[in-house]
């Protein structure tokens, strides 16, 4: 039976913080890099007579960033601090870093990020005036610990332009299953991890030289780089909890958008707030039930919907994504079930991505579910998970799980096939064949997303999805050696006679095309998003993962376990570079896991002087 794996991760995590408490994690002094441990490591030059401005280093000072240091300054002539953390590779330059004094106080605390684990890293300081003249000048030596055994091993082809990636990572130590974030180098090098008292940072979202996480639980935080606590929320005060999967920043206001659970429901994954988080105000709630459908009877991993088995049955929409578009207030709200619908800030769905098939049903007793999975349905039996969508009896109109909207949609009797697009080839002329319109098979210039993550609208207005390929055209089993994931971009023009619905033509596509090609199919997570160059970076986070039934594990043989990190230029469809970030497994102490990384984006790590 298919577990649905960011509710159970959700739930490990929950538990493990209520047996946790507050306490921090104590790993061993060697592993972590701790200020005790480290302490007699640390030296410094003795050439400069102005070291007296210099105090000395704190080695992760906020015992969230092992691999983070800081040094105060004391000096009310200071304009500029320049830092600079020496490379380990011969040749090649340091990590430098350039803080401005925006206001005259007799000390500041400087950051020191970026540095390598198990290594005595070479620190300079300078210190420079308001005519440029320096100040002071010291470099110290900082011994790091090493980074704890089941990191990934990371190998890089190509060259990175700019910019190092953070990912999203899940650890599997028995003792505490974690999902921490990690930053990597243009080499690919791990630089920055973080460890916080609570075992699941998930999911990460940057702002800036912030990023936003939460705890796997109720509370959402904000950070700096060094891991200083900013600030933070407990969405329960709402009357949510659980917050997952997404975490987004508007635009135009700050505000945050964030997926959630509703807390006097049994079922999850299917809501989403608006907060403002400088009032802590509610500022917007969605309710998904009123627009997504439940599709159980259309995939064999997906078992009948239910309250019986929390974490499993009882999350029929599984939201994933969200996007805001400021163009028209918009959203755009993935399901990994059925489908990215495109809602008005209001709730109203304006049009659904998804394959034909999602608008219908073998359903005569309205009671939400198909009736040729009911008859004869065994939950342990994945080949009676399904209704006979292929046959003649899938005729009746499937309805949101909440039932028919009551909502005025100017005037439409509301029916899926109101709001589905309508796909074209290359040439814009419609696809007409009913195998295609249903999901059943490929045209050679389109394909439906199939369990897709990351709905990302483009700089050119288009929409940018990780497809991951799950149950691709509606196979049994739902993975096979032949199985893909790719990322692709539609383009997706309204009905112009009211503006639900429309056409949606496939004008880009990078398939992951490893031999076979389930050695890059990511099945249950990954993401697609779109560079500052143009390129794109793509996320296939589960590869070779325990999600592969034991049943056709033999076949998969060999193959890699862990995650590819890929930038693609979409204008020759040539990769600029991976990252394979390789699984360590131990089934003793490092069990392997569902999936490896969730999400990555290309960023600057930025420290803030204090």
């Amino acid at each position: 039976m298919k577990k649905c794996i960011f509710a159970v991760l959700m739930t490990v995590s929950m538990l493990f913080l209520a047996g946790c408490g507050d306490e921090k994690n104590t790993p061993s002094d060697s592993e972590n890099g701790d200020e005790d441990a480290v302490s007699d490591d640390i030296s410094s030059d003795d050439d400069s007579s102005s070291e007296n401005i210099f105090g000395d280093i704190k080695i992760n000072p906020s015992g969230n960033i092992p691999l983070s240091a800081s040094v105060e300054v004391t000096s009310d002539k200071a304009a500029k601090i320049i830092v600079e953390v020496a490379d380990i590779t011969d040749g090649s330059e340091s990590l430098k870093k350039e803080y401005t004094v925006q206001e005259t106080l007799d000390k500041y605390t400087v950051p020191i990020l970026g540095l390598f684990p198990d290594f005595n890293n070479s620190v300079s300081i300078s210190v420079f005036g308001s005519d440029n003249s320096k100040i002071g000048e010291k470099t110290f030596n900082v011994q790091t610990g090493p980074l704890p055994e089941d990191f990934p091993v990371v190998t890089m082809e190509g060259t990175i332009e700019s910019g190092w990636t953070i990912v999203n990572w899940s650890r599997t130590p028995n003792s505490r299953p974690e999902l921490i974030g990690i930053a990597l180098d243009e080499k690919g090098r791990i630089r920055w991890y973080t460890d916080f008292p609570f075992p699941a940072a998930f999911p990460i979202t940057l702002n800036g030289d912030t990023f936003y996480t939460s705890d796997g639980g109720d509370i959402l935080y904000k950070y700096d780089f060094m891991g200083n606590e900013l600030s933070k929320w407990d969405v329960t005060q709402f009357g949510f909890n659980g917050i997952h999967h997404e975490i987004f920043i508007k635009p135009d206001d700050g505000n945050l958008i964030l997926g959630v659970n509703k807390m006097d429901t049994d079922y999850i994954e299917d809501r989403m707030i608006e907060i403002n988080p400088s009032t802590t105000q509610l500022r917007g709630t969605w309710d998904l039930n009123k627009t997504f459908p439940d599709v159980c009877d259309l995939y064999n991993d997906i078992p009948l919907t239910s309250t019986e088995t929390p974490g499993i049955t009882n999350d029929p929409i599984h939201n994933n994504g969200a996007w805001y578009d400021p163009e028209d207030d918009s959203l755009l709200i993935g399901s990994q079930r059925s489908g990215v619908g495109k809602l008005t800030h209001s709730g109203y769905l304006k049009w659904f991505l998804a394959p034909h098939i999602t608008a219908y049903i073998d359903d005569a007793d309205s009671d939400g579910f198909s009736d040729s999975l009911v008859d004869g349905y065994d939950a342990n039996d994945p080949t009676t998970r399904v209704g006979d969508f292929k046959g003649d009896k899938y005729t009746y109109d499937r309805m949101p799980i909440a039932g028919k909207p009551h909502e005025d949609y100017a005037q439409l009797d509301w029916r899926y096939p109101e709001f589905l697009l309508t796909p074209l080839d290359k040439n814009g002329d419609e696809i007409t064949d009913p195998d295609v319109l249903k999901g059943f098979k490929d045209h050679e210039d389109f394909a439906w997303p199939f369990r897709a993550h990351t709905p990302t609208v483009l700089k050119n207005g288009n929409v940018l999805v990780f497809d991951n390929g799950l149950g691709r055209n509606y196979s049994y089993p739902p993975i096979s050696p032949n199985h893909y994931s790719r990322v692709v971009e539609y383009k997706i023009t309204p009905d112009k006679s009211d503006g639900y619905g429309g056409t949606v033509k496939q004008v880009w596509e990078y398939i992951i095309n490893e031999d076979p090609l389930w050695y890059g199919l990511g099945l249950i997570v990954g993401s697609a998003s779109e560079l500052e160059n143009g390129n794109r970076l793509i996320v296939s986070g589960s590869i070779g993962s325990t999600f592969i039934p034991d049943l056709l594990r033999p076949f998969y043989g060999e193959g890699p376990i862990g995650a590819l990190i890929i930038e693609v230029d979409p204008k020759t469809n040539t990769e600029a570079n991976r990252m394979f970030l390789k699984r360590y497994i131990d089934d003793t102490d490092y069990p392997n896991t569902e999936f490896s990384a969730y999400r990555a984006n290309r960023f600057e790590l930025i420290g803030v002087l204090k």
